[in-house]
């Protein structure tokens, strides 16, 4: 996403993904390369034909910082950076989903190059806030991604404001910022790995709930399809259980468009996450109410943690996960390009 605003961070042997939340914020760290290693390590063929999947990203650190009122949010993520040793490491931002807007519009007619000013003025009178206070990035849906056959893209809109908060911030905390990301993004990288464990897979949905909030998201081969949020009935409390009629409705109408106004094909299966979701709150009722299955998202099952005092904190920290994995997806998604250019080029040499 937005890269180009300030100096890139310097390598480091871990990256840091934090989600901005209301009152904190959620950190979670990932050793650099440990996904893509172990990629490799399982591997007896190119990468591009992995398909074992058991293939891990290390997690070294996930935490919430509380904000109190009279707490200084960047002093407390600056303490905590400087007792666990990772001063100068890169980190990626998530904002927070009340901080952008996501809005999927038919791509201007203009090389990539000048697609962000050419969408700033389609855009508009779409959004919230005066376009030239608005920071705004641009990325394009796959070339399948349209029944009509036009091409799309998706506009991200943020308060310039609010970007600049952010960078700001990380400034003092003695990490390099990296990107700023979107929670669709994010989880997508989550996402990736999921599907790169599917020997046939037809993409995947996450649907992540917080307080009163759900967003369904449809991936395939780590592209961004559809994104939308819902309004729910869902406390995100340990004992609140999830409004399966609202939910399996909300959820229906996403994959119904997608089918019938994308032409895609349906899902491989629906998964779920967000605060305090756990595995017993999929009850039966909700696994088997859409056309296509709804799965826990079990992270445990797909990232090596530490020893956690508290087995709900990853549901909690999904999208600082998501951002943390960020640079081992793209390696993962370079070196699956760089084998499948390899296999057709050799391909047409033997031809």
């Amino acid at each position: 996403m937005i890269t180009n605003w300030f100096k890139r961070g310097k390598s480091s042997r871990v990256h840091l993904g934090l989600e901005l939340l209301p009152g904190g914020a959620a950190v979670a760290v990932c050793e650099s390369n440990s996904y893509i290693s172990a990629l490799k390590s399982g591997a007896r063929q190119p990468i591009s034909g992995v398909t074992s999947g058991e293939a891990r990203a290390n997690i070294l650190d996930i935490k919430i910082f509380d904000q109190a009122a009279d707490d200084d949010l960047s002093a407390l993520i600056s303490d905590w950076v400087t007792e666990k040793g990772y001063s100068g490491a890169s980190c990626t931002v998530s904002l927070p989903s009340d901080a952008y807007q996501l809005l999927l519009v038919e791509a201007p007619d203009v090389p990539e190059a000048d697609l962000r000013q050419a969408v700033r003025w389609r855009i508009k009178d779409l959004i919230s806030i005066p376009v030239e206070k608005a920071a705004i990035d641009v990325f394009l849906l796959a070339s399948d991604g349209s029944k009509s056959g036009k091409k799309m893209a998706y506009v991200v809109v943020s308060e310039m404001a609010s970007v600049t908060s952010a960078i700001e911030m990380i400034n003092t905390t003695g990490l390099e910022l990296e990107s700023i990301d979107i929670g669709e993004m994010s989880l997508r990288n989550l996402l990736y790995i999921k599907e790169a464990r599917l020997e046939d897979s037809r993409g995947l949905a996450v649907v992540r709930l917080t307080e009163k909030t759900g967003a369904v998201s449809l991936y395939r081969k780590g592209n961004l399809y559809l994104s939308r949020k819902f309004s729910i009935n869902y406390g995100a409390g340990l004992l609140d259980d999830i409004p399966v009629d609202s939910f399996l409705l909300e959820v229906q109408r996403s994959l119904d468009y997608f089918e019938r106004q994308m032409g895609q094909a349906s899902p491989t299966a629906v998964y779920l996450c967000g605060e305090n979701v756990s595995e017993d709150k999929v009850t039966t009722e909700l696994s088997r109410g859409l056309s296509v299955p709804v799965r826990y998202l079990d992270l445990a099952n797909m990232l090596d943690f530490p020893e956690l005092t508290d087995p709900g904190l990853p549901q909690t920290c999904v999208a600082a996960l998501g951002a943390a994995l960020r640079k081992e997806v793209l390696a993962a998604s370079r070196a699956n390009i760089e084998a499948a250019t390899r296999g057709a080029n050799n391909a047409v040499a033997a031809g």
